[in-house]
């Protein structure tokens, strides 16, 4: 994957302006997106071209965020979609998830690279914050346009060494994760939407402690570990970028097919591998 230019970041780390670079001349159609996110806002372009898009979701506040990627329907009212986002997360018609960071955690980036279409667009934080409301809900929900380039169509993601490949309602994985930094193909071959968020486990901590933990009560049986792909539809593709550390992690996917049904973990698409 094409990296940004040392005078690109360094302009973006000055003048704490989000951005949108060719990732390479040779390779047309794509680019790299950045995103800054904070409590409770992101600034972002208000456009960005079609094709294969690097995401960068840099984390200037002090809790975990996201940055997840809905592309309306032509007929969807911008306006209405939004406020029923904000309003309720789990249960939204008019738009398609597509994709994003799944996370990134404070002070740090992660990237992920999607086929975005031509479209409009919202991006989103759907994690919750303290008082239980969701980020979107305080404000992480913005426009963006992506206007027409190269045709997401004709392009595809390059392979990785691993694939993750999501079903409904199963996780698997067709090598071992390694230590260090790596790229991860993510493949949804599910009927419905579903996400991949990687946590490592903290100290002797089991995935019996993990099912029975309330995710509030400490100590805390895992932490979050940044990158993995965000909410992405039937048939979509997303490759992340992650960093892992020697030892035992676990992978799942959190969403609901509709509001109130269980989260996909419990049905299954919970899984624990070891890093070496």
């Amino acid at each position: 994957m094409a990296r940004l230019s040392v005078t690109a970041v360094l302009a973006f780390v000055l003048l704490g302006m989000p951005s949108v670079v060719p990732s390479d001349a040779r390779a047309p159609g794509r680019h790299v997106l950045i995103v800054a996110a904070y409590e409770y806002t992101f600034i972002a372009p208000d456009s960005v071209t079609s094709g294969i898009v690097t995401i960068r979701l840099v984390n200037r506040g002090k809790e975990e965020h996201q940055v997840t990627f809905a592309r309306l329907d032509d007929s969807s009212s911008l306006p209405r979609v939004m406020r029923s986002l904000v309003a309720d997360v789990d249960h939204v018609a008019g738009f398609k998830w597509a994709g994003g960071v799944e996370r990134a955690l404070p002070g740090d980036s992660s990237e992920t690279t999607v086929l975005l279409e031509p479209g409009r667009y919202v991006i989103v934080c759907a994690y919750s914050a303290e008082d239980g409301h969701a980020h979107v809900s305080k404000g992480m929900i913005r426009e963006l346009v992506v206007s027409a380039g190269a045709s997401a169509t004709k392009l595809a993601l390059p392979a990785a060494p691993v694939t993750i490949k999501l079903t409904d309602y199963r996780i698997t994985i067709s090598g071992a994760l390694r230590s260090g930094q790596q790229m991860v193909r993510v493949e949804n071959h599910g009927k419905n939407f579903h996400q991949l968020t990687l946590s490592r486990f903290v100290g002797n901590g089991t995935m019996e402690e993990l099912d029975k933990w309330d995710g509030k009560s400490k100590p805390t049986p895992i932490e979050g570990v940044g990158g993995g792909a965000a909410a992405m539809g039937a048939g979509q593709v997303s490759l992340i970028s992650i960093a892992l550390r020697p030892g035992r992690y676990v992978l799942d996917c959190g969403l609901r097919d509709t509001a109130g049904a269980k989260p996909h973990f419990m049905l299954g698409m919970e899984r624990e591998i070891k890093v070496k």
